[in-house]
C-alpha cells in the first residue's frame, strides 16, 4: 500500500515538473518573440530617427542658405540706396531744395530701419537653430557685459539700477546675454521720456525654478494686448514713439523656451512694466 502512494505521488510529481516545464518553456518562448519585437522596434525607431535627424539637418542647410541669401541679396539694395542718398548730398549741396533733403533723410532713415530688421530676423532665426551649448553662469557676470554693451543708449541718461545679487543657472552663456540685452534695452527705450528712470533685475526662488525680472517705470502697455508682446513683429507703440522691429521679445521667448523656461510680462499703462522669464532649477545641479 505505502509502495502504491509512494508511486501515484511520484507520478503526480511527475505531470506537476512537465507542466512546470512546458509554462517555464512557453515563458521562455515568449520572451524570446518579445525580445526580437522589441530589438525590431528599436531597429525601426533608430532608422525613423536617423531619417528625422537627416531631415533636420536638411532644413537647416535650406534656413542657413537663405539666411545666407536674405543677409547679402538684401543689403546690396541698401547699399545702393544709402550709396546715391550720399552722392546727391554730398555732389549736389546746394541744388536740392530743403524739401528735396529731408526727401533724402527720410529715404536713408528707411534703409537704416531696413537694415536693423534684417539683422533682428536673422538673429532671431539663428537662435532657434543653432546648437545649445549650455554651462554654470554666473548671471552677475553676464549683466556686467550687458551693461558695456547697451552703454551707448543709455549715456547722458538719469538711470538709477536697483540690482540684486543674481544667482549661478545652467544655460547657454550667449543666449542668456542675449535675453538680457533685449530686456534692458527695452526698459531703457520705453523710459526715456521720464526725467528719472528707475529700472530693478532681481529674482525669485521657488524648489523648481528661478523667475528673474525686470522692472521699469515706462510707459507700460494695456494688458488686453499682453498676449502680442512676444510674437515677431508685434508692437504696441508706434514707430514715431518708440523704434524698434517688434522682433526682441520674440527672441526673448524662443530663448527662454528653449531653455526650458517660461516667458510673462505685467503693466498699467503709464505706470511701467514688469518682464519675467524663468529658468528651471533641475538643470543646475552641477553647480
Amino acid at each position: 500500500q505505502a509502495s502504491k502512494m509512494a508511486e501515484d505521488d511520484s507520478l503526480r510529481l511527475l505531470e506537476v515538473a512537465e507542466k512546470s516545464r512546458q509554462v517555464l518553456l512557453s515563458v521562455l518562448e515568449d520572451e524570446r518573440i518579445a525580445r526580437n519585437e522589441i530589438k525590431l522596434l528599436n531597429k525601426g525607431l533608430e532608422m525613423r530617427v536617423k531619417e528625422r535627424t537627416q531631415q533636420l539637418e536638411a532644413v537647416n542647410k535650406e534656413l542657413e542658405a537663405f539666411s545666407y541669401s536674405v543677409s547679402h541679396d538684401l543689403r546690396a539694395p541698401l547699399r545702393h540706396i544709402n550709396g546715391y542718398v550720399d552722392l546727391l548730398t554730398s555732389h549736389f549741396p546746394d541744388v536740392l531744395p530743403e524739401k528735396g533733403k529731408n526727401y533724402l533723410d527720410t529715404i536713408a532713415d528707411s534703409a537704416k530701419q531696413m537694415g536693423v530688421l534684417i539683422d533682428d530676423l536673422l538673429l532671431f532665426s539663428k537662435t532657434g537653430r543653432q546648437e545649445m551649448k549650455n554651462s554654470n553662469i554666473d548671471m552677475n557676470l553676464v549683466l556686467d557685459k550687458v551693461f558695456s554693451t547697451i552703454s551707448r543708449d543709455t549715456y547722458g541718461r538719469k538711470i538709477k539700477w536697483i540690482t540684486a545679487n543674481l544667482p549661478h543657472v545652467y544655460g547657454d552663456p550667449a543666449l542668456i546675454k542675449q535675453v538680457w540685452i533685449n530686456l534692458l534695452s527695452n526698459s531703457v527705450k520705453f523710459t526715456q521720456n521720464k526725467n528719472k528712470t528707475i529700472i530693478e533685475i532681481g529674482y525669485k526662488e521657488d524648489e523648481k525654478e528661478f523667475v528673474f525680472f525686470v522692472s521699469d517705470n515706462g510707459v507700460g502697455f494695456d494688458m488686453k494686448y499682453a498676449n502680442k508682446l512676444f510674437g515677431v513683429f508685434q508692437r504696441l507703440h508706434s514707430k514715431a514713439e518708440f523704434e524698434g522691429t517688434g522682433v526682441g521679445l520674440a527672441n526673448v521667448h524662443r530663448i527662454i523656451v528653449r531653455h526650458g523656461g517660461r516667458v510673462w510680462a505685467e503693466a498699467n499703462q503709464g505706470k511701467g512694466a514688469v518682464f519675467y522669464f524663468s529658468l528651471p532649477k533641475l538643470q543646475n545641479k552641477k553647480q
